[in-house]
């Protein structure tokens, strides 16, 4: 295997212990630096050209990406990006610059999501926690036997909530606001004709996750009418929800459940093929 691609494979960046271990040797590591398909930022550190700054500074100061910047390197959903560089290390020396430092653990994806949901406020944890989940890089047995401890109340509140069949980030923080009030909801309810709806909310009201920004042509234009369409003939509410309504205007979204629920009885459709 070429050196630029046990790099890659690496992240983009490596200490040279790091490239030791795969085999690569320092006449090819000064080759490809030559060749400038490398770069060499501190000492015994090298990396692809612009590679990516956090990682570049954690293995600058001899760390590991952890919690949230780990979450964002694996690109993971991320409901607010991070003011620090999460790090965890196996030394105790003080870091000078950007960091927020973690107990050095085993590593891994399931040490990630235990440190994503002690260090970060709730629904950005289950944010991370769920997409870790639906890509399948850990399991919910995996997390749920990782928090049995007695002060790990908070994290297993966080893993009841995780929806392993959660399609976007939208779809999660809108489903976490309305268990929050105390609605009933369930995904990816099937309705006759016109496909699954993201959430249906105590049997009346669809949530529809909107993350475009526009449309990419005129027949999903056309397709996202006619849907509309078919709910409103079949006389099925609809809310469409953006990450900017859900994260800014929380309140404003649930108002409007609250009111639409309010006057329409409970309505039922398709196939009784959601989830919980």
């Amino acid at each position: 295997m070429s050196f630029e691609r046990v790099l890659l494979d690496l992240g983009g960046v490596a200490r040279r212990k790091d490239l030791v271990s795969a085999g690569i040797g320092r006449a090819e590591i000064k080759g490809a630096i030559d060749r400038g398909e490398v770069v060499k930022p501190s000492r015994g550190v090298f990396a692809v050209p612009n590679p990516t700054p956090e990682l570049l500074a954690a293995k600058c100061v001899k760390a590991e990406l952890a919690c949230i910047s780990a979450a964002k390197h694996l690109e993971l959903w991320i409901l607010r990006q991070p003011s620090l560089i999460h790090v965890r290390v196996n030394h105790g020396r003080a870091l000078e610059g950007n960091f927020r430092v973690h107990r050095a653990g085993p590593g891994g994806v399931s040490q990630m999501c235990q440190q994503v949901m002690r260090c970060l406020p709730e629904l950005d944890a289950l944010c991370i926690v769920e997409s870790a989940v639906v890509r399948g890089l850990v399991t919910l047995r995996e997390l749920q036997e990782a928090v049995t401890g007695q002060r790990d109340g908070p994290a297993r509140r966080i893993v009841a909530l995780v929806d392993p069949h959660s399609q976007s980030i939208i779809e999660t923080v809108a489903r976490y606001h309305l268990h929050r009030t105390g609605f009933s909801c369930q995904s990816q309810v099937y309705v006759q004709g016109v496909g699954r709806l993201d959430l249906f909310v105590e049997g009346i009201l669809g949530i529809e996750a909107d993350g475009r920004e526009y449309y990419s042509g005129r027949q999903e234009f056309e397709e996202d009418r006619r849907r509309w369409n078919l709910l409103t003939v079949g006389a099925i509410p609809l809310i469409r929800a953006t990450q900017p309504l859900l994260v800014n205007q929380p309140t404003q979204f649930i108002d409007w459940v609250t009111r639409v629920l309010a006057r329409k009885p409970a309505h039922r459709v398709g196939h009784p093929s959601g989830h919980n």
